[in-house]
This record gives structure tokens, C-alpha cells and sequence, in this order.
């Protein structure tokens, strides 16, 4: 067809490398489309979008298909965890279905890898809720740095405070461990848990 459309479909469809991903989902290669354009590539996404990849579904919600909304209301189903909230955070961007809210609520304090957790918190801020952006509020003082830091980026407020408090706790592990293990590093390690005899 056109020179956008094949770069969507391979800079977008089948991107499977690392280096085609690492910057995550290319949604510019949806915007560079011409009407015609994006409605076939409209059917290549509703025909793409599974559980095994988020991408399609984040594209068919940020063109806001009306089409895909059987699709993901059935993949809505089968999912949990960062899918599901995925799947979710696109229906509402398409119809404003408020029972999304609700799937984010009681799915995303269920997810406990961080990663996963990093990329759906960034949805949060879409949906306009202040029950949603509470419980975006709590990751701020999430244990990991990462997911404190991007949830306080995502809110759209200064990360100054996060750094410099996990600045502060990295300074006073150091401080800790030099003045206990380290100094002890003379002793074997047997003495220090049953004592010299």
C-alpha cells in the first residue's frame, strides 16, 4: 500500500526484538496514517490483539476503535493482571466504560512484579478518578525505587523527594554495613553466629 502503512506494520505489528521494543509502543506510526490507512490497519490490529502481546491492544485504544470492542471485552475475560488492566485502560479510552475503573482498582494492588506494575501505573492518570489516582498515590512510597519514582513522574509531580529519600536509605545501608559486617570482617563467620569457643 503506502510507505507509513508498511512502517507501521513493521515497526509495530512485527516488532519481536528487543531493539524494535525498547522504546516501547511506536503509537507515532498510527498518527502518521492517512484515514484509509488507519482503517486497515484498524483490522490488522483487531486481528493482532491476543494475550500474548499488549501492543495491539494499547494501539486499538489509542485510535479509539469502536470496532475492537467485542474483541476486548472477550479478551477482557480471559485476562489478569497487568493484561487485564491494559485491556481495560483501552476499552475505557474507546467507550468510557466506567466498569474499568472498577477492573483497575481491585487488579492493579494484585500485581506484584514491578515492571509490569511500572507500565500499567502510567494508564492511571487517564482515567480521571480520584479513587484510581489515590491508589496511584500509594506507589509512591513503593519499597522499589523504580516504581516510586515512576509513579510520582506519571502523577506529573516532582521526583526530587523520591530520589533523595532513596538516597538517604541507600547512605544509611552503607553506614550500617561498614560499621557492623565490614568491621567485623577479621571473624569467621562461624564465630559470629555460635560464638568463639
Amino acid at each position: 500500500m503506502t510507505n507509513n502503512l508498511d512502517k507501521f506494520r513493521k515497526g509495530f505489528l512485527e516488532a519481536n526484538t528487543w531493539a524494535q521494543r525498547k522504546d516501547g509502543v511506536p503509537l507515532y506510526l498510527l498518527d502518521n496514517l492517512s484515514d484509509k490507512e488507519l482503517k486497515i490497519a484498524e483490522v490488522d490490529l483487531i486481528n493482532a490483539a491476543g494475550l500474548s502481546d499488549t501492543w495491539p491492544i494499547v494501539g486499538l485504544g489509542h485510535i479509539k476503535s469502536k470496532d475492537s470492542l467485542p474483541a476486548l471485552y472477550k479478551l477482557l475475560e480471559k485476562s489478569n493482571g497487568a493484561m487485564k488492566v491494559t485491556i481495560a485502560h483501552s476499552i475505557f479510552q474507546i467507550s468510557r466504560d466506567e466498569k474499568m475503573k472498577e477492573i483497575v482498582l481491585e487488579t492493579i494492588p494484585k500485581i506484584t512484579n514491578e515492571v509490569e506494575l511500572i507500565d500499567v501505573l502510567y494508564y492511571l492518570p487517564d482515567f480521571k478518578d480520584k479513587r484510581v489516582t489515590d491508589l496511584h498515590h500509594t506507589y509512591r512510597n513503593h519499597k522499589d525505587y523504580l516504581v516510586a519514582y515512576n509513579a510520582t513522574r506519571y502523577l506529573g509531580l516532582p521526583t526530587e523527594e523520591v530520589v533523595e529519600k532513596f538516597r538517604n536509605k541507600e547512605n544509611g545501608y552503607k553506614k550500617t554495613a561498614s560499621s557492623s559486617t565490614f568491621q567485623n570482617a577479621g571473624q569467621k563467620w562461624w564465630q559470629k553466629f555460635f560464638g568463639s569457643k
